[in-house]
C-alpha cells in the first residue's frame, strides 16, 4: 500500500560509505518494495568525491534511482551547506507540501560535530528537520556531555534521533511484548526468582576494514556502551504498563541504567592474537574482548548480577540473552533464552523424565524460533528509517539514556586508564571457556 505520510527529504552524509551500502539504501530499498515510502520522497546523497550513483545503486538498489540526487561536498567548507540549502529547496518546491527533513550522518565520528555546526548557520536546523546520529555517542561521560551539549545549541532533544539499531531488532522488540502479555514471566521477573542474567554479543569476524574506527573505539565503546546496555536496560525495566506503550520505553530503559554499576572486580578485557597486525599498530591496547558484571541497585534486582560479554574473532556469531531462574528444594536450573540474532526466537530448557525404566532426567528446549513462523523479518534499520519518518522515537535513545551508560563505564575507563586491568591474549576461534579459562 503507498504510503501517504508526509513528505520528506533524506540527506544521507556518507552515502558511499560501509554503514550506507550495506544498511541504509537496501533498508530504504525494501521499505520501497513495500509501498512504505512517503509519495513525495527524496534522498540526497552526500559524498567528499564525485559521485556515480549506477555503481552504488547496483543490484537490488536500482529501485531507488528516481528518489537519489547526488551532491559532491566539502564537508568542512560552509558554502557547501549552503549549496545543499539551495538543492533541499529546489526539491522541496516540486513537492504538494513543505517535506520534513532528515539528516542521516552515516560518517566516522570526528565528522559529527562538524557537520551539525555548519547546518546551523546555514539554515538547515528548520523546525522541521530531523538528525540522526550513529554510535558512539561520545567516547567518555566527559566527551559525551560536550557533544550532546554542542548538538541541543543547534537542534532540539525532539529533533535528534540517536541510533541504536539493536533497539529496532525484532526480537529486542519482542522482549517488551513477551514480558508485558505473558504473565507466567511478569509475575516471577524479579530477585526472587532469578539467579543470574547473562547478555552476549560474539562475533567470528575482525576489524574486516574499520582499522582506524576500531583503534579509536575497542569493544568496550563500540558495543557495551549502546548494545549491551541497551539490551540490559530493556530486560531489567519494569514491564510496560501495556504491552505495546512503547513511548514509555525510553523513560523505562532510562530508569533500569540510572540503577546499575560496574562490579570494577569482574572486569577482564583481551585482544585476539593478530589484531595488532590487523591494525597495523604493534604497540596497540585496545581490547576486542570485554567482560563485565553489573550490580542492581533496584529493589526488583537487587543481588541479580548481570554479566556483559562481547568480542571478536570468537568461536561464534551469537547475540542472546540468557536468564538463568533459581533452584527451589531438589529441582534444577530452568534457563530461558532470548536469541536476538542470528537465531531469533525464545527458547525455555525445562527438565522431562526420559523414557524408559530407569529415572533419570534429560533437558529439553520449549522453543519459538521466528523462521518457523514468519516469512521475513525486517532488517532493524528499516524500522529505525520508518520510525524517524512517523516521528515516533522509542527506539531511540535519549541523551539521558547515553550519559547514564556512561555514567556506568567511566569507573571502567579510569581503572584502565591506570593499567590496572590487564590484556588477555587470546587465539582467533576461541570460545568464552577457553579464552577465560586458559588465561
Amino acid at each position: 500500500m503507498e504510503n501517504n505520510g508526509p513528505a520528506a527529504i533524506l540527506v544521507i552524509f556518507g552515502i558511499s560509505g560501509d554503514l550506507s551500502q550495506r544498511f541504509l539504501l537496501p533498508a530504504l530499498a525494501e521499505i520501497n518494495r513495500v509501498g512504505s515510502l512517503p509519495k513525495d520522497f527524496k534522498i540526497i546523497g552526500i559524498s567528499r568525491s564525485p559521485l556515480n550513483l549506477q555503481e552504488i545503486l547496483q543490484n537490488s538498489l536500482e529501485s531507488l534511482q528516481p528518489y537519489c540526487e547526488p551532491l559532491q561536498m566539502d564537508l568542512e567548507l560552509a558554502d557547501s551547506y549552503y549549496a545543499l540549502h539551495q538543492k533541499i529547496q529546489t526539491l522541496s518546491n516540486n513537492f504538494g507540501s513543505q517535506p520534513e527533513i532528515i539528516y542521516y550522518l552515516s560518517v566516522p565520528p570526528f565528522a559529527v560535530l562538524p557537520i551539525i555546526k555548519h547546518l546551523g548557520p546555514a539554515g538547515l536546523n528548520l523546525p522541521s528537520a530531523k538528525l540522526l546520529l550513529e554510535k558512539p555517542f561520545g567516547t567518555d561521560l566527559d566527551s559525551a556531555r560536550n557533544l550532546i551539549a554542542e548538538i541541543a545549541n543547534h537542534f532540539s532533544q525532539e529533533q535528534v534521533y540517536r541510533v541504536d539499531h539493536y533497539l529496532a531488532k525484532e526480537m529486542a522488540q519482542n522482549i517488551v511484548v513477551f514480558l508485558g502479555s505473558n504473565s507466567l514471566f511478569r509475575g516471577i521477573w524479579n530477585n526472587h526468582f532469578v539467579e543470574k542474567i547473562e547478555i552476549e554479543a560474539l562475533e567470528q569476524i575482525g576489524v574486516e576494514g574499520r582499522a582506524n574506527f576500531y583503534e579509536s573505539t575497542g569493544a568496550l565503546r563500540d558495543l557495551v556502551q549502546s548494545h549491551l546496555l541497551q539490551l540490559a536496560a530493556l530486560t531489567l525495566m519494569e514491564p510496560c504498563s501495556s504491552m505495546f506503550e512503547f513511548e514509555e520505553l525510553p523513560a523505562r530503559r532510562l530508569a533500569a541504567l540510572k540503577g546499575l554499576r560496574a562490579d570494577l572486580n569482574s572486569v577482564r578485557r583481551g585482544q585476539y592474537q593478530g589484531y595488532k597486525n590487523d591494525v597495523n599498530n604493534q604497540d596497540s591496547q585496545v581490547e576486542t574482548f570485554v567482560q563485565l558484571g553489573l550490580k542492581s541497585d533496584n529493589p526488583r534486582w537487587e543481588g541479580v548480577p548481570v554479566i556483559l560479554t562481547t568480542g571478536k574473532r570468537l568461536n561464534e556469531k551469537s547475540t542472546q540473552i540468557r536468564i538463568h531462574f533459581k533452584k527451589t528444594n531438589n529441582a534444577k536450573e530452568n534457563l530461558l533464552v532470548l536469541g536476538i540474532q542470528p537465531k531469533e526466537g525464545i527458547e525455555l530448557k525445562l527438565w522431562v523424565k526420559q523414557p524408559g525404566y530407569e529415572r533419570q532426567l534429560q533437558k529439553l528446549p520449549l522453543e519459538f524460533k521466528y523462521d518457523k513462523h514468519f516469512e521475513r523479518l525486517p532488517e532493524a534499520y528499516e524500522q529505525v528509517l520508518v520510525d524517524v519518518m512517523q516521528s515516533n522515537q522509542s527506539l531511540f535513545a535519549s541523551g539521558d539514556e547515553v550519559l547514564a551508560s556512561w555514567e556506568i563505564l567511566q569507573p571502567v575507563l579510569d581503572q584502565w586508564a591506570t593499567g590496572s586491568s590487564d590484556l588477555i591474549f587470546y587465539k582467533p576461534g576461541n570460545s568464552i571457556y577457553e579464552l577465560l579459562e586458559h588465561n
